[in-house]
C-alpha cells in the first residue's frame, strides 16, 4: 500500500461529520445554522449509519439515494503555511462536490478511487475552516421494457456494487456516503504521487514513478531508492540519483535489479514473498520532502489462449486455478482488515487458491491480505449486465478503469482485469459489448497494463476465446433440472457455477424481514444444503477432471453471502458454514482422488494434482457400500502421480449396484499413509432440483424463496408487455432453454438486431 507518513503534515479529519439532505436536483447548500442536520461517525455508509436494525431491505432505504447530502467538517489548521496544501479522499461513494470555506475545489465520480485536490488557495492557516462535500449516488431510472433482474434498469454509474438482483445485494441498496478517511496533505509542492513496478523473474524491476512540481519553479534534488524483503531473509539492494524537475507533473523510469531474488507464488506452488519498495525525495540539504512505500511481489503472469485450451502461467509454471468469487461486505465502510483475514483464511481452508473480486474494486484490506496469504485474485472492473451504450458514459467508464489499474496494479496477487461482467445476459442488449464501452475498454487496459491477460468480459463468450472465452454455466440451478448436465460440457474456463441455499437458522431468525418471508423453510435447510454440496461437488470434479482436455480452471460463485438469505455463499453473511462449504474444500484439494460418472453410470477413477510435487508408487483403493453401511466391493490399484497435472487410474471398477448407498476412495503413498480421501452419497441417483426453484420469488428480499406458496414467479418481474403476452410457464421454460445455449456470435448478433426494438428502452 502506499504511505503518506513520510510527508511534513499528514492530517487526517477524523471524528464524526454532520450531514443534512438536499433534493437531488437542487445546486443549493443548506445554511450551516439550519435544521436538519444529522451527525455521522467518519468513514462510514449512510444506510446502517441512519438505518441501524433495517440496513438490508426496505423503501426507507431506497429513498436515501433519491436525496443528494451534504457533509459539513470544520478544523482548524496549523499556523504554519505551505506551499502546497490538499485534501485527499480515500473513497466517497458515488458522486462529489467539494467546496472549503465557501469556495469550489473540484469534482469527483467514482466509487473506489482515491482523489486529492488542491486547496492552497481556499485554506485559512491557524484558524478554523468548512469542508462541504455534497455527495449522491442516484438511482438509475426504470427501463419500460426491461425486466428484472437483468436490464431492468439501463445503468448509468460506474459501480457494480448496487442493487445487483437474485441474491446479491439487496435491491433497495445502493451504498453511499464518504465511506474512507479524508486527510489534510500540508507539503513544499514537490511529491511523489504513483510508482509502478514491473518485476522480471531474474529480479530486474522496471519503475515508472509519477512526481509532481507544483511549485511553478525547476526543482533540483536526490531521489533515493531502497528495495528490502518484507516477509523472508532474501537480500534487497538501494540506489540513488540526482533529478532535476521541471514544473508540472514528471515522469521518472528507472531500473533496479535485486540479488538472488525470491519469487511470488501462490500458496500451493510455493512462498509468497513480498519485497518493499521505499521512495524519497530529498531537496539539496539532504532533507526528506516527500517519501512513498509500495510493497510489490516477484512474479510474471501470462494466459496462454487457444480454441480449445486455456493455461494460466504464474512465473511460468502452469497453475490450475480454484476460485470462488467474493464480495468483503455488502457496506465497504464496514470492511476491517480483521474479517478480511478472516474470509481469506477460510477461502484457504476450502482449499481455493483464487479469489474473484467480483464487479468491485475492494478495500485496500483484501489485496494487502491476499499478497500476504499468496492468494490469487481475479479483478473484475465495476460493470454489470448492462449499461449505458453512449460514449459520453465509455469516457467515464475509461477514465475509472484507468484509476482501478493506477490503484492496484503491483499487487503480485491479481493476475487479470475483466472489463465488464456479462455484458449480454439479455442478447438483444449487445451495444456495450459489441460497441460501448467494452471494446474500447479491452484495448485501454490492454495497452495501460500488458503485464496481465484482459477479458474483455466475462461469461456468455465462449466463442470469443481471443478476447474473453470464459462462460458461467448454471446446469441444476438456473439452467436445467440436473446438475449432472454440465458433463456433456467441455469448457476452457468456467467462472460462475453455484446454487442457492439458505442462512444458517440461527442467522435467518435474527432478521425479521427474512425470517417473517423464510419461515417455510425451517426443516427443509439441511436438504438444501445437500443439495448446493452435491451440486458444488459434481462441477469441481468435472472441471478439474477436464484440465486433461483444456480446461484452465474454475471460479465457483460465491464465497460468502453479504446478507442473511438465500444465497450462492457457502458461507452465511454471519460466516457460518453452509453444506457447500465442506463439498467445496474437499472437491478442491490440490491433491485429490475423484469419481467420473453422470448420474447414471461410472467411467473410471481419477487422480488431480495441482502441487508441484509427485507422488509415484501411490495406490488408489475404492470401497462400494449398500444402505446399510455393508461393504458390497473394494478394490485398489497403483499409480504414478505426477506432478501439476490430472491423470486416469489404470483400473477396471466393477459395476456399480444400483443401491450402491456410498463410495469412498482413498489416495495412499508408498509409506501408507492417506494423502487424500474423498467420497459419494448414492452417486447414480442424484438430488433433484428442489421444489419452486428458480421461479419462486420474493421481491422485496431480492432472492428467491423455493416453494413457498404465495411468492411470484421471477418471470412475472418484468415490464415488457410483449414478454408479459407469453404464458408464465412458457416463460420459464423458454429462459431456461434460452440460457443454456451455445449459439454462435453472428447469430446472437443477427437475433438482438431483430429483437432490440422489443426489449430495449
Amino acid at each position: 500500500m502506499l504511505s503518506f507518513d513520510a510527508l511534513p503534515h499528514a492530517i487526517r479529519l477524523s471524528g464524526d461529520w454532520a450531514v443534512h439532505p438536499v433534493p437531488l436536483e437542487s445546486a443549493a447548500l443548506p445554511e450551516a445554522d439550519s435544521s436538519g442536520w444529522l451527525s455521522v461517525p467518519e468513514c462510514a455508509n449512510l444506510q446502517p449509519v441512519l438505518h441501524p436494525d433495517r440496513p438490508y431491505w426496505g423503501g426507507h432505504l431506497r429513498e436515501i439515494n433519491e436525496q443528494a447530502w451534504i457533509y459539513r467538517k470544520s478544523f482548524v489548521a496549523p499556523e504554519d503555511r505551505f506551499p502546497r496544501a490538499r485534501l485527499r479522499f480515500d473513497g466517497v461513494d458515488y458522486f462529489a462536490t467539494v467546496w472549503l470555506n465557501g469556495e469550489p475545489v473540484g469534482e469527483h465520480e467514482g466509487s473506489f478511487e482515491p482523489f486529492t485536490l488542491d486547496v492552497t488557495g481556499a485554506l485559512q492557516p491557524g484558524a478554523e475552516n468548512t469542508l462541504l462535500v455534497r455527495v449522491s449516488a442516484p438511482w438509475d431510472r426504470p427501463n419500460p421494457r426491461g425486466s428484472y433482474p437483468i436490464n431492468h434498469v439501463i445503468r448509468g454509474l460506474v459501480k457494480g456494487q448496487y442493487e445487483h438482483g437474485e441474491g446479491v445485494i439487496p435491491p433497495d441498496v445502493n451504498p453511499i456516503g464518504i465511506w474512507a478517511p479524508v486527510t489534510l496533505l500540508l507539503d513544499h509542492g514537490i511529491s511523489l504521487d504513483r510508482v509502478r513496478i514491473d518485476p522480471a523473474l531474474d529480479g530486474t524491476l522496471a519503475l515508472t514513478l509519477t512526481l509532481t512540481n507544483a511549485t511553478g519553479q525547476p526543482w533540483g534534488g536526490r531521489l533515493a531508492l531502497a528495495v528490502t524483503a518484507e516477509n523472508h531473509d532474501g537480500p534487497g539492494i538501494a540506489d540513488d540519483l540526482a533529478l532535476a524537475v521541471a514544473p508540472g507533473v514528471q515522469t521518472i523510469t528507472h531500473t533496479l535489479r535485486v540479488p538472488e531474488p525470491r519469487l511470488w507464488w501462490p500458496w500451493d506452488h510455493g512462498d509468497p514473498n513480498l519485497y518493499r519498495l521505499e521512495a524519497t525525495l530529498e531537496d539539496g540539504d539532504g532533507r526528506a520532502i516527500s517519501c512513498l512505500a509500495q510493497t510489490f511481489g516477484i512474479r510474471t503472469v501470462r494466459l496462454e489462449r487457444a480454441p480449445d485450451r486455456f493455461t494460466w502461467w504464474i512465473n511460468e509454471r502452469p497453475v490450475f486455478l480454484r476460485g470462488s468469487s467474493y464480495m468483503p461486505g455488502l457496506y465497504l465502510a464496514e470492511v476491517t482488515s480483521e474479517g478480511v483475514a478472516r474470509d481469506v483464511a477460510l477461502a484457504r481452508a476450502a482449499n481455493l487458491n483464487l479469489l474473484r473480486v467480483h464487479v468491485h474494486v475492494s478495500p485496500p484490506a483484501v489485496y494487502e491480505t491476499c499478497d500476504r496469504a499468496g492468494m490469487l485474485i481475479w479483478q473484475d472492473f465495476e460493470l454489470n449486465w448492462v449499461h449505458d451504450p453512449s460514449l459520453a458514459f465509455e469516457a467515464r467508464a475509461l477514465r475509472l478503469q484507468r484509476g482501478m489499474i493506477d490503484l492496484l496494479r503491483n499487487h503480485p496477487a491479481i493476475i487479470t482485469w475483466t472489463c465488464h461482467n456479462e455484458p449480454t445476459m439479455v442478447f438483444a442488449h449487445r451495444d456495450n459489448y459489441e460497441r460501448h464501452p467494452d471494446p474500447a475498454l479491452y484495448a485501454d487496459a490492454q495497452q495501460y497494463d500488458p503485464t496481465r491477460p484482459v477479458f474483455i468480459c466475462s461469461g456468455q463468450m465462449e466463442d470469443d476465446w481471443q478476447r474473453a472465452g470464459d462462460v458461467h454455466t448454471y446446469y441444476g440451478a438456473l439452467w436445467s433440472k440436473r446438475y449432472t448436465d454440465v458433463y456433456r460440457h467441455h469448457m476452457r474456463m468456467n467462472t460462475e457455477f453455484g446454487f442457492e441455499a439458505p442462512a444458517a437458522l440461527p442467522t435467518l431468525r435474527r432478521y425479521p424481514d427474512a425470517w417473517a418471508r423464510l419461515r417455510h423453510l425451517e426443516g427443509q435447510i439441511e436438504s438444501l444444503w445437500a443439495y448446493q454440496a452435491a451440486l458444488i461437488q459434481f462441477h469441481v470434479e468435472h472441471l478439474r477432471r477436464t484440465r486433461a482436455t483444456g480446461s484452465g480452471g474454475y471460479v465457483h460463485f460465491w464465497l460468502a453471502d453479504l446478507v442473511p438469505q438465500v444465497g450462492c455463499g457457502v458461507l452465511d453473511s454471519e460466516r457460518l458454514p453452509k453444506g457447500g462449504y465442506a463439498a467445496l474444500a474437499r472437491a478442491s484439494a490440490p491433491l485429490q482422488v475423484a469419481l467420473e460418472h453422470d448420474g447414471r453410470r461410472i467411467y473410471g477413477l481419477w487422480v488431480f494434482n495441482d502441487t508441484p510435487q509427485a507422488y509415484p508408487g501411490a495406490t488408489v483403493a475404492w470401497q462400494f457400500a449398500g444402505a446399510g453401511g455393508r461393504i458390497t466391493c473394494s478394490g485398489q490399484a497403483q499409480v504414478d502421480v505426477a506432478a501439476n497435472g490430472v491423470q486416469r487410474v489404470a483400473a477396471e471398477l466393477p459395476v456399480m449396484p444400483e443401491d450402491c448407498a456410498r463410495v469412498t476412495l482413498c489416495l495412499y503413498g508408498t509409506d501408507g499413509q492417506a494423502l487424500a480421501e474423498n467420497f459419494y452419497e448414492r452417486p447414480l441417483h442424484p438430488l433433484p432440483r428442489p421444489a419452486g426453484y428458480p421461479w419462486k420469488f420474493d421481491p422485496y428480499l431480492g432472492y428467491k424463496v423455493f416453494d413457498r406458496p404465495d411468492a411470484p414467479s421471477l418471470a412475472d418481474q418484468s415490464s415488457n408487455v410483449v414478454i408479459r403476452l407469453v404464458p408464465r410457464t412458457l416463460r420459464e421454460v423458454l429462459a431456461e432453454w434460452a440460457l443454456r445455449q451455445k449459439l454462435p456470435l453472428w447469430v446472437l448478433s443477427a437475433a438482438a438486431r431483430l429483437a432490440r426494438p422489443f426489449v430495449q428502452g
